[in-house]
């Protein structure tokens, strides 16, 4: 929930340091956005090598309370260039997501994991659903500074749940069995994990690209006085078709294969990106984004599931270290590449570019991905 929280705002308070434009104003989010995902790829493996070494729940415990303390920094920035930097440092320590996806992992069954996947994406969206919508309400209401100490307080009151609630068996291995460099670099250029990276990286570069641009066309559409709360609305309503999605896809996992899943949902979701570019309003824009929505379960449940099927249980810490640095990586050039998009040919050319990426990830998934559903 906290992390979506500023997605409704973020164009506009970054307007509001600078009197940018509406252009200048998407290239600003893009370049904090990036920011924050280039240093999440570059320590996404370190974070694994110790969470394999030292534990899991320690990795979610360094995200939380590390991503607090600087989104309450963000609520006193002065200009654009402190928002871009802290944003990078908060990518630093951020990755809660994988390391709770790790965390899951290593005390679940092997056969139950893609059920476990499923609810984790629950839990994922579901915050999602709600974070935008508080969000876009509370800027409304106290301005966009005061939303980020809020921030930070629902990460501290997340790390305090994880300390006093959550439990993990974690054993360590033998020693000159723990992870390493060496055997992070072995799992990375595996036949299982190297062109799951890969797919991964395209699907988190696609929703990413439209990400800068959301704002500003509701804006741009006609809500001019409550920009921030109908944005808001629009991304917790694509927060609730995504978690009914994952609900779906959790379901059906034992059913058919995690492979046929991801196909399917690749270009079923390449097609759905389409619609929202033709939206004459508001109302239909908020809509069509929604429905974009709706094969999303059958994207991520699938590929977080075969993350840990294709690895020992020693080494799903380095695994979703990688899969962090994938998906950052993605998060780092979607922002970038729309940004540009929406400065040189106008805000509407994301849709377009995204709707491709995604049909691209699904032709990745039918050649390059082995099924691992049954191991």
């Amino acid at each position: 929930m906290a992390f979506s929280f500023t997605n409704p705002f973020m164009p506009l308070f970054i307007q509001g340091l600078g009197n940018f434009t509406d252009r200048e104003a998407a290239f600003w989010t893009g370049l904090a956005t990036s920011s924050f995902a280039v240093c999440m790829l570059l320590t996404g493996p370190v974070w694994g090598i110790l969470a394999d070494r030292w534990g899991r729940k320690p990795m979610v415990l360094r995200a939380m309370f590390g991503v607090a303390a600087l989104s309450a920094a963000i609520g006193v920035s002065p200009n654009v260039y402190w928002v871009v930097g802290l944003r990078g440092a908060q990518g630093l320590f951020a990755g809660s997501m994988a390391a709770a996806s790790a965390l899951v992992a290593s005390d679940t069954p092997r056969d139950r994991i893609p059920f476990a996947m499923g609810l984790l994406m629950v839990a994922s969206y579901g915050g999602s659903t709600l974070g935008p919508l508080v969000g876009g309400i509370m800027a409304d209401a106290v301005g966009y500074r005061a939303c980020f100490f809020i921030i930070g307080a629902v990460y501290f009151l997340g790390g305090l749940a994880v300390i006093f609630f959550t439990k993990e068996g974690f054993k360590p291995v033998a020693k000159g069995q723990g992870a390493s460099v060496r055997g992070l670099l072995h799992i990375a250029m595996s036949r299982e994990i190297r062109p799951l990276l890969a797919v991964i990286c395209i699907l988190f570069v696609g929703p990413s690209i439209v990400l800068p641009t959301i704002t500003l066309l509701i804006k741009e559409l006609g809500a001019q006085s409550n920009t921030a709360s109908v944005s808001g609305l629009a991304f917790s309503l694509m927060g609730i078709v995504a978690t009914i999605s994952s609900i779906v896809a959790a379901r059906m996992t034992g059913r058919t294969s995690l492979k046929k899943m991801m196909i399917i949902s690749c270009l079923g979701t390449g097609l759905l990106y389409l619609p929202p570019m033709w939206a004459p309003t508001v109302t239909l824009f908020i809509i069509f984004m929604a429905f974009r929505g709706v094969l999303s379960g059958g994207l991520m449940v699938p590929a977080n599931s075969l993350i840990a099927l294709s690895v020992s249980q020693s080494e799903q810490g380095m695994a979703y270290g990688l899969q962090q640095s994938a998906s950052s990586l993605g998060n780092t050039l979607g922002p970038l590449i729309g940004a540009g998009l929406a400065s040189l040919i106008g805000l509407k050319a994301v849709f377009p570019a995204a709707a491709a990426l995604f049909i691209l990830a699904g032709v990745a998934v039918v050649k390059l991905l082995p099924d691992l559903s049954n191991r």
